[in-house]
């Protein structure tokens, strides 16, 4: 009886040893999550691709709402814009969907070509301004998009380059056309 007891008390239960498996399980899944697997390569194509899908909504609800939209290109990111009739001024598109972004560590954003293609202002610092119209002015800020996404169906022609930080060769181009359609560019690999 006594060999029972002390062969009993030198081993670990079946639910002890469960427990134990659960709990690195869980550990080891929440470190694989927290690990960016694959760098900025793998990340290329998809910010590539969310801001041509954002581009091509932004051009579209730009007709659709009667409304003039922008892109202000930023190296680490890129900030959505749209013109205020009220107060004649860029300002940040409010809502989760066009609100600004800044790209993954690693990644970069450049403007290729620049048009001349802007959008006509009125003298809005002829007119006075309201007191509504003070407290939504940022004093001095004057922000102007990189490219425009008009009402008319127009767009600024534009080409725009995603690529790595740490090596250039590697990108991804996006074009947008004069009528806002958004084209892929090939990819670019070093050696290739």
């Amino acid at each position: 009886m006594r060999t029972a007891a002390c062969h009993r008390l030198a081993g670990f239960t079946l639910l002890e040893l469960l427990m134990v498996i659960l709990v690195v399980g869980i550990l080891s899944s929440v470190v694989l999550l927290n690990i960016n697997l694959g760098g900025p390569e793998r990340q290329l194509p998809e910010e590539a691709e969310r801001l041509s899908a954002l581009l091509a909504l932004a051009s579209d609800e730009a007709v659709m709402e009667n409304r003039e939209y922008g892109l202000k290109v930023e190296a680490d990111g890129y900030v959505f814009l749209c013109f205020s009739e009220d107060t004649q001024r860029w300002r940040p598109c409010a809502g989760r969907l066009f609100a600004a972004h800044t790209l993954p560590e690693g990644l970069e954003l450049r403007l290729l070509t620049e048009s001349r293609l802007r959008l006509p202002r009125k003298q809005a610092e002829a007119r006075p301004l309201t007191g509504s119209d003070k407290e939504g002015e940022d004093a001095g800020a004057h922000i102007e998009p990189d490219l425009l996404l008009l009402s008319s169906g127009e767009a600024t022609p534009v080409e725009l380059e995603l690529r790595l930080s740490e090596d250039p060769s590697r990108r991804l181009t996006l074009r947008l056309d004069e009528i806002g359609r958004v084209h892929d560019g090939a990819a670019a690999e070093s050696g290739t």
